[in-house]
C-alpha cells in the first residue's frame, strides 16, 4: 500500500465516472450524447405554449410533493434503510410525455431526477454519475415514446378523446416503448459491470410496480387535461401503496446480503450452508482475512477501509463458482466461502485464485490535505490469508468446519501472511496472543 504520484487533478478529472470500465464508460457517454441530441433535434418540431409550461410546472411540483412524502413513508421494517429500485417518479414523467412537447417533457425528467437525488438519494449514494445516467436513459426513453405518439395520434402533445380507441392503443404502445428503452439501457450497463444478466430476472417483479406507475400516469394525464385537479389526491394514495410495495420488493431482494460488500450476510450464509451440508457429501470452507486491515484504516481512514472490503468481496465473487458456492462476510474483515462438491485439491486451487485476485486488487482514492490545500492520488494494495478446510465427517456441523478453517487461516498468518494454508503445523501458539494487536 502507499501513494502513487502527487498532483492537482481538476474537478472533472476526479469524477468517479472516469473510473468505470472502458466499455461501460463508452455506453454511458453514448447514452448521454443521444439523450442531448434527441432533445435538441425535437426542440424545433413542437413549440411549447403557455399551457404546456403550466402543466410542466404542475408536474414538477406534484413530483416534489410525492418525493417529500416518500421520504416520510420510509421502508416497511424498522431499522432498514432500503432505497427502492423505483421511487415512482414514472407517474409524473410519463404524464409529461403525454401532455407536453418533448423538450418540456425532458425538462420535467431532469428536474424531478435532480430533486429526487438531492433530497432523497444523495445520503445513500454520492455517485452522482449513476443518477445522471438514469436521468439520460429516461430522457431518451421519453423521446422514443414521444416519437410513437407523434406518429400515431393527432392530439399530441395531449391525450386522445374518449372515443378514439386506436389512438389510445398508440398511447399504450408509447408507454410500453418508454419502459422498454429505459429498462434495457439500465440493465445493459448493469450487466456490463456485473458480467452477467442473471440479476435482470430477479428484478422483474419490481417492474409490476413500474407498469402500475405507467398506468397511473395515464390517469394523471386525463385528470390534468380535463381539469380534475382535486382528484389528484386519490392518485397520491395509490402512489403511497405502490411505494410501500416497492420498498418490500427491495427489502426482500436485499435482505440476505451484507449492506456494504453485497456478499451474503452471516445469518443468510448459515441458513444456506446448513441446507448444503445436509445434501452434499463433500463440502469445503474457505476463511479469508484481510492482512493488516487495521493499518489500512489507521493510515487511510475508515472510508477507504470500507472500499477495500468491497473490493475484496468483488475479488471473491469473481473467483468462486456462481450459483454453487456461497460467499459471505463472516465479520469485520473476515470472509467465508462454502464450496460444495469439491476435493481438497480443487478447494486449494480456488483459494489460491482468490488470494492472487485479492493481491492484484487496488483501491485508488484522492487524498486531500486541507492544511496544504493539496491533493494526491493514493493507491492501497491488499493481501489476504486464507484457511482451507474440507468437512472431515458427515456429522461435522457448520461452526466446527468454519472453526477449523479459522485455525488454518491463523496458521497462514503465522507463516508470513498472503498465503493459503490447508494443514496445521505441528505446534502453534494462541492466535489471540499473536494477532490481537494487528492482523
Amino acid at each position: 500500500m502507499g501513494e502513487l504520484g502527487r498532483g492537482r487533478p481538476g474537478l472533472v478529472a476526479r469524477w468517479c465516472l472516469w473510473r468505470l470500465p472502458r466499455r461501460v464508460l463508452l455506453v454511458v457517454l453514448a447514452v448521454h450524447i443521444a439523450a442531448a441530441g434527441s432533445v435538441l433535434g425535437t426542440a424545433w418540431l413542437f413549440p411549447a405554449h403557455r399551457h404546456h409550461w403550466i402543466i410542466a410546472a404542475a408536474l414538477v411540483g406534484l413530483a416534489a410533493v410525492h418525493l417529500e412524502w416518500s421520504r416520510r413513508l420510509g421502508p416497511p421494517c424498522p431499522g432498514e434503510r432500503a432505497v427502492p429500485y423505483t421511487d415512482l417518479k414514472t407517474v409524473w414523467n410519463v404524464a409529461a410525455v403525454l401532455l407536453v412537447p418533448p423538450p418540456l417533457a425532458a425538462l420535467v425528467v431532469v428536474m424531478t431526477h435532480a430533486y429526487g437525488y438531492l433530497r432523497v438519494h444523495r445520503q445513500d449514494d454520492r455517485r452522482a454519475h449513476r443518477w445522471v445516467y438514469t436521468c439520460s436513459t429516461v430522457v431518451l426513453a421519453s423521446q422514443a415514446a414521444g416519437l410513437v405518439l407523434a406518429m400515431g395520434t393527432d392530439t399530441y402533445p395531449g391525450i386522445p378523446g374518449p372515443g378514439q380507441f386506436e389512438a389510445w392503443l398508440v398511447v399504450f404502445a408509447a408507454v410500453v416503448v418508454r419502459w422498454a428503452v429505459d429498462y434495457l439501457l439500465v440493465v445493459t450497463v448493469s450487466a456490463l459491470v456485473r458480467g452477467s444478466f442473471a440479476h435482470v430476472v430477479t428484478r422483474m417483479g419490481e417492474q409490476v410496480n413500474e407498469a402500475a406507475a405507467g398506468a397511473l400516469a395515464v390517469v394523471v394525464a386525463v385528470l390534468l387535461e380535463n381539469g380534475y385537479v382535486v382528484l389528484l389526491g386519490c392518485v397520491y394514495l395509490v402512489v403511497g401503496v405502490l411505494q410501500q410495495t416497492s420498498y418490500y420488493h427491495h427489502w426482500k431482494r436485499e435482505r440476505p446480503f451484507d449492506p456494504l460488500t453485497r456478499v451474503y450476510s452471516r445469518a443468510s450464509f448459515i441458513e444456506q450452508a446448513r441446507r448444503i451440508l445436509a445434501r452434499s457429501e463433500t463440502v469445503g470452507c474457505l476463511l479469508l482475512d484481510l492482512d493488516y486491515f487495521k493499518r489500512i484504516n489507521d493510515t487511510h481512514g475508515h472510508n477507504v477501509g470500507d472500499q477495500a472490503l468491497v473490493a475484496v468481496a468483488e475479488a471473491i465473487r469473481q473467483e468462486v463458482r456462481k450459483g454453487r458456492d456461497v460467499p459471505a462476510r463472516w465479520g469485520g474483515e473476515e470472509f467465508v466461502v462454502l464450496v460444495p462438491e469439491v476435493t481438497m485439491d480443487s478447494l486449494t486451487r480456488i483459494a489460491e485464485r482468490v488470494r492472487l485476485r485479492v493481491r492484484a486488487t487496488e483501491v485508488v482514492y484522492i487524498r486531500r490535505d486541507s492544511a496544504a490545500e493539496d491533493t494526491s492520488t493514493c493507491t492501497v494494495r491488499m493481501t489476504a490469508s486464507i484457511g482451507v478446510a474440507l468437512r472431515s465427517a458427515q456429522d461435522e456441523n457448520l461452526l466446527d468446519l468454519v472453526e477449523r478453517a479459522d485455525r488454518l487461516m491463523y496458521a497462514a498468518k503465522a507463516a508470513g501472511r498472503d498465503q493459503v494454508c490447508s494443514t496445521l503445523p505441528p505446534q502453534r501458539t494462541s492466535p489471540v496472543t499473536d494477532y490481537a494487536g494487528d492482523r
